[in-house]
């Protein structure tokens, strides 16, 4: 299944596929670089969609579709501040997704999935550090202030 179809499916979603890295806040464009407009398949901000359903949760930002082979997958970015003390707050996000995306989302949890989180700012986590050994081990990276697709 595509990115898009997928996405257009899931209840809370149906209208907030974009093309491209359009769903993406303007701050964060910046953040997300793509070589070329080819190596996405469109964009969805998951914070800004789900605001009213989910209203009370920490929600992730945003899911972006890449082209692949067999098919396409998915990468799901974080945009947050990057200190050891924020460790917590994005791994509580990242197991918010991981259970919206299995109870309401199965059709995006069917595509191969990459979890990043994107600093907004300043990174203050020491690259061997505990709290960066945490994230690796549940399956996050960690890209620093810039991530390219």
């Amino acid at each position: 299944m595509s990115f898009k179809n997928a996405v257009r499916m899931t209840p809370g979603l149906e209208d907030a596929y974009r093309r491209g890295l359009q769903a993406l806040r303007r701050t964060d464009r910046n953040r997300v670089c793509c070589g070329e407009a080819r190596h996405v398949c469109g964009s969805v901000n998951l914070d800004e969609a789900l605001s009213g359903s989910h209203s009370q949760e920490r929600r992730w930002d945003y899911g972006i579709g890449i082209p692949g082979s067999p098919g396409e997958s998915v990468v799901w970015i974080e945009v947050h501040p990057a200190s050891s003390r924020h460790v917590r707050d994005v791994l509580d996000k990242l197991s918010w997704l991981k259970g919206w995306l299995d109870s309401s989302a199965p059709r995006l949890r069917e595509l191969p999935a990459k979890y990043v989180w994107v600093a907004s700012g300043k990174v203050a986590i020491p690259r061997n550090s505990p709290q960066r050994r945490r994230l690796s081990a549940r399956g996050l990276h960690f890209a620093g202030r810039r991530y390219e697709l």
